[in-house]
């Protein structure tokens, strides 16, 4: 299979759409790409596809990625990820309804930086990734390939896709 070009993000979110299903027996997983964009894209494609039959969540870990962005608009409310893990603002108020359906939600990167080890390396991915699993909902990570902590990351959830090069981000990815 040929991957799409980067660059071409409609293309990156019909990949997610077709790739969706491999995700339907997971909780949770990290989007990891070189160019956030392309990465962003993918995860929205995903999430687009399994929100027909269950809760999705698409949390921006690099800090206002277009695609993602760009569905949240301007909001009054600048909470987000880092909000949530930096003082403790609860997940449910961070998070910005996406689809008429009511099961696609983003959370945004918030008001500090995002893509930071304490955020990434933080045991409170294991819970949420748990939480999602249990209740048969599923969470997605967009992440740039060079953050640091990404290992850990990637250790806590229950998958990796990697959207375009991620070269060298991984290695047992």
């Amino acid at each position: 299979m040929t991957a799409p070009q980067a660059g071409t993000l409609p293309v990156w979110h019909d990949e997610g759409r077709r790739i969706a299903s491999a995700l339907d027996a997971v909780g949770s997983a990290l989007v990891v790409g070189r160019d956030p964009e392309v990465a962003a894209g993918l995860a929205l494609g995903v999430a687009r596809e399994q929100a027909a039959t269950r809760r999705v969540a698409v949390a921006d870990l690099v800090g206002e990625v277009a695609p993602i962005q760009a569905l949240i608009g301007a909001e009054d409310d600048p909470h987000g990820i880092s909000d949530s893990f930096l003082y403790g603002v609860s997940l449910n108020r961070i998070a910005r309804p996406a689809d008429d359906g009511g099961n696609l939600f983003l959370l945004p990167s918030g008001s500090e930086a995002v893509a930071v080890e304490e955020i990434f390396r933080s045991e409170r991915w294991r819970r949420l990734a748990s939480g999602f699993r249990e209740v048969g909902a599923l969470l997605l990570l967009v992440a740039h390939a060079d953050t640091p902590g990404l290992e850990e990351l990637a250790a806590s959830v229950d998958g990796v896709v990697l959207a375009g090069d991620a070269s060298g981000a991984l290695p047992d990815a």
